[in-house]
């Protein structure tokens, strides 16, 4: 779009991360919790637009708003759809719906965040956009009791079942990173989204088979072994992979979109799972590098999958 990009981050995980080396951006390498350091770089720095993906807790937000304030013309802060009480929503689930997530403090501080910025934005009118995308994928993949590495599409590779929690048949909706992208753009430098909320999601709606159905297809070995297990027997089990299915994804998670296609020109997520799910396999796939394995996550299934074969 001709936009003069800067982007700023530790250099750490640039293999499993699409490159952004070719590009015609300028890269800031710097840690952007190393507040001293991060106040010298932006001592005398302006920009247009600010995007922070990876503002998690409270203090977060307020070191974002001491760093910027007076230097933008709009922060856009990458929220969650997770942060909705999945107990007391309707379908599909607008903007305005109930927050709230019990044990959960990934979805705690991501709301903790969303009360910072409005409350500045409601104080000092700091120009604030919040976004809350849903399950968005394109190097991380989709998957039911994960994470998103490589974890389980290696145990398909190798024989070895998965687990799908509850019967796998709730709805749910996943969205490629680029759909994702397309929206924002729309978002950037437009003063009618200050102070307000957006969903980012596609509209289409697959179950937690059909999801795990296309992953073994992208990888080329035909419909995998299920294990299905009561999402709370997933969380005793381990509470770490636990909390974020009973949290919300044993929940069907079905959003209204009507908000940001409103603003957005009439955008919707082009690309559907099926080819999305492909390409990230392919792409993962490329490099063995890519590839991560988490071994906490592969003796949990194992447990789960010996208790409930």
């Amino acid at each position: 779009m001709g936009h003069d990009v800067w982007v700023l981050n530790r250099r750490r995980t640039l293999k499993t991360r699409r490159s952004i080396d070719d590009l015609d951006i300028h890269i800031i390498k710097a840690d952007i919790r190393d507040i001293s350091n991060i106040k010298k770089i932006m001592e005398n720095e302006y920009w247009d637009v600010v995007l922070d993906f990876i503002c998690y807790k409270a203090e977060d937000a307020y070191a974002d708003i001491e760093f910027f304030k007076g230097k933008i013309k709009q922060f856009i802060f990458i929220s969650s759809g997770a942060n909705y009480d999945r107990s007391k929503v309707t379908y599909p689930i607008t903007e305005n719906a109930v927050l709230g997530a019990e044990n959960w403090d990934y979805v705690k501080g991501k709301i903790d965040c969303e009360e910072v910025f409005i409350k500045e934005w409601r104080k000092s009118k700091f120009p604030i956009t919040i976004i809350r995308p849903g399950h968005t994928y394109d190097t991380l993949l989709p998957d039911a009791v994960g994470n998103g590495d490589w974890t389980n599409a290696q145990r398909m590779q190798i024989g070895q079942p998965i687990v799908v929690h509850g019967d796998g048949t709730n709805l749910w909706t996943i969205t490629h990173g680029e759909d994702m992208a397309t929206a924002i753009e729309a978002l950037l430098g437009n003063e009618k989204a200050y102070g307000e909320v957006y969903h980012i999601t596609s509209d289409e709606h697959l179950n937690w088979i059909e999801i795990t159905r296309l992953l073994g297809n992208a990888l080329k070995i035909g419909n995998p072994e299920i294990i299905f297990v009561p999402s709370i027997k997933i969380l005793e089990e381990d509470f770490s992979v636990g909390i974020g299915i009973v949290g919300h994804k044993m929940w069907p998670d079905i959003y209204d979109n009507s908000k940001i296609k409103s603003i957005a020109y009439g955008w919707k997520a082009e690309k559907d799972a099926e080819k999305g799910i492909y390409e990230s396999v392919k792409w993962l796939q490329e490099d063995s590098g890519r590839q991560r394995v988490n071994s906490n996550l592969n003796a949990v299934i194992d447990r789960l999958c010996e208790r409930y074969r």
